[in-house]
């Protein structure tokens, strides 16, 4: 049983945690369904078969593996980046060298490492907590944020991710897994994000900006026939910008429940 849950993984690509990884792969198999997962993990290489048809163009490469993304997926929050955080992440190399890299993604989480993501993240985190009279878990990262991305391709830099990749993907996949997550609130990050929540709920450019101007900024969108509050953030990779973490976090205690943050059993959908 444990090398078939191994083998069906890694076909689709799923991050799990070294120390217990059969468990994980369980789950998250359970949760979002294995037919999902293989269809996932044949987009890079559709997209890479349409040559210069494809708005992922330049992107999707066949022997990348795209991850449906790591922490819990029935976490109140759900941190969506334009495109995968490490182009590591989504390499096509061994299943152990795939557990390796999500025990790094596991401390560099849990750790004061310099990574701009995670400390991002943290301190976003961290100060929703304090305005919940909470203090920050050294897992809450992981145990009360999924963290995924719109754009299942991965690119060195976040800003290659066109509006045209981001509107086929969100389409094709991410509809599907936010339903399937039914997050409390979606932090939307980078422009590319942004600007197709902005499109999606408002239907004109008419007060669109710098993300440096609407970091903060909150959308109602649609979520499997529910209403869920997008918070739009610039990216932690934005350089010369002061962040603001304090300004996201503020705004996910004002929507999220304080007992939403408090530990729960993953279960099947």
């Amino acid at each position: 049983m444990a090398s078939a849950v191994r083998g069906l993984a890694q076909g689709c690509g799923i991050s799990l945690r070294r120390t217990h990884s059969v468990s994980k792969g369980q789950q998250y198999l359970q949760f979002f369904g294995s037919d999902a997962l293989k269809r996932l993990h044949g987009c890079a290489i559709a997209e890479a078969d349409r040559g210069s048809d494809s708005p992922c163009n330049g992107l999707a490469q066949p022997l990348r593996r795209p991850q449906i993304g790591f922490g819990n997926p029935q976490a109140p929050v759900v941190f969506i980046s334009p495109s995968p955080l490490d182009l590591s992440s989504t390499s096509n190399e061994a299943f152990t060298e795939w557990l390796e890299h999500e025990a790094r993604l596991e401390h560099h989480m849990t750790s004061e490492t310099p990574h701009p993501y995670f400390q991002y993240v943290r301190a976003v985190l961290t100060e929703a907590r304090r305005r919940m009279g909470q203090k920050l878990d050294k897992h809450d990262v992981l145990d009360f944020a999924f963290h995924t991305w719109a754009v299942h391709c991965a690119t060195e830099n976040p800003d290659r991710v066109t509006e045209g990749a981001i509107n086929q993907c969100v389409d094709r996949h991410l509809q599907g897994l936010l339903t399937s997550i039914s997050p409390q609130v979606v932090i939307a990050m980078g422009g590319p994000v942004a600007r197709y929540f902005w499109w999606r709920r408002m239907r004109t450019w008419d007060g669109w900006g710098p993300m440096t101007t609407l970091h903060g900024r909150v959308l109602d969108i649609e979520v499997a026939n529910r209403t869920v509050p997008a918070i739009l953030s610039v990216h932690p990779y934005q350089r010369g910008v002061d962040l603001h973490p304090d300004v996201i976090g503020r705004a996910i205690a004002e929507r999220v429940r304080p007992q939403a943050l408090q530990p729960t059993e993953l279960k099947a959908a």
